[in-house]
């Protein structure tokens, strides 16, 4: 993805934190009494402000292409990958996912948590709420992108993983 993009009022943005949100304006605010422009940021539940001058940081990107979700998509179809057995290796591989912060990224981390979940019949608390955490940021990119309804891109979602692993137990 192309880190150096010029955003305006209006355009769609991705942080690794905050999640997905909605350029409303551009407010400038006096902080240890120096002014700094801002992009006021809406997201579903909350409002966010990005500096102007760390807007291409590696915390925050431009929503994603119809391609780019395409892709996510097809992974979600692949077969898992078996996760490290190791606790602390599959913390780190979950933060590292969660600050690359890319669907198709997400996608793999979401399938292969949901195949570990099968298979063990639980996640940890951790894992669990990685899962939900970058599912919901799917789910809401997915839906910016087309247009659809956000309750309706989860359900997709979910029936693509048990697709996917319905195809796999054939």
């Amino acid at each position: 993805m192309d880190s150096s993009h010029a955003y305006s009022i209006e355009d769609w943005l991705v942080h690794t934190s905050f999640g997905i949100g909605q350029i409303k304006g551009i407010e400038e605010k006096s902080i240890s009494g120096a002014n700094v422009q801002y992009f006021k940021i809406q997201a579903t539940e909350s409002t966010f402000w990005i500096p102007v001058d760390r807007v291409n940081s590696e915390e925050l990107r431009p929503l994603s292409t119809s391609l780019e979700l395409q892709l996510a998509i097809a992974i979600l179809l692949r077969s898992p990958k078996a996760m490290a057995s190791d606790h602390k290796m599959r913390k780190s591989d979950i933060r590292r996912i969660q600050l690359l912060n890319t669907p198709e990224d997400m996608a793999r981390l979401i399938r292969d948590l949901r195949a570990r979940q099968r298979e063990r019949g639980e996640l940890g608390q951790e894992e669990l709420n990685a899962m939900r955490a970058l599912k919901q940021r799917l789910v809401e990119e997915w839906s910016v992108i087309t247009g659809e309804k956000k309750d309706q891109v989860a359900l997709r979602i979910d029936e693509l993983l048990d697709n996917q692993r319905l195809s796999a137990e054939k």
